[in-house]
């Protein structure tokens, strides 16, 4: 369906994009559908190359169709550079650093900051590595997370241990 919705839209394959799925979870044709959704997550963002969200869209709405995958029907929306708001963790900052607790990202020569608790909401590592993925262009590729010579786990829950550092990013 999105390979369809992007050709709609008339996008090319290097077009920033994140999608988008609206489905309601409580009619029974649509469970199973909306827990595979969540449980391949990464698999499907793998795929798409693109961030994969079961959230509202919110801005730059390109395309929104409701369409239809084995017998569950759902909308899907295709939303241009999202991952550019100042809603999440990352954000480009004017002038000088940001108020609260942050680290820095650094991959190929280009650095940014990403704050460890945006929105009053702490971040873990997997939400971490989406992010990084989104930033740097890098879905379907395997990332590795650095921090002081060792690996960032992807179960760390509490990141906080970040404050301040330098976390680097290698690709696989």
């Amino acid at each position: 369906p999105t390979q369809t919705l992007s050709k709609s839209a008339k996008l090319v394959p290097t077009d920033k994009i994140s999608i988008f799925y609206a489905i309601d979870s409580k009619k029974k044709d649509n469970e199973d559908m909306s827990r595979a959704m969540r449980n391949y997550q990464d698999f499907i963002e793998t795929g798409v190359k693109s961030p994969f969200l079961g959230e509202p869209a919110q801005e730059n709405v390109i395309i929104s169709e409701e369409v239809e995958v084995k017998g569950s029907r759902f909308q899907l929306t295709l939303c241009g550079d999202v991952k550019k708001s100042s809603s999440g963790p990352v954000v480009q900052w004017p002038q000088g650093r940001p108020s609260g607790k942050y680290f820095t990202v650094n991959y190929n020569d280009s650095s940014r900051e990403i704050l460890l608790q945006p929105n009053g909401n702490q971040l873990s590592a997997i939400r971490l590595e989406r992010e990084v993925k989104a930033m740097y262009g890098l879905f379907g590729r395997t990332v590795i997370l650095s921090f002081n010579g060792s690996a960032v786990k992807c179960t760390t829950r509490d990141l906080t241990f970040l404050d301040g550092g330098i976390v680097t990013v290698i690709t696989a």
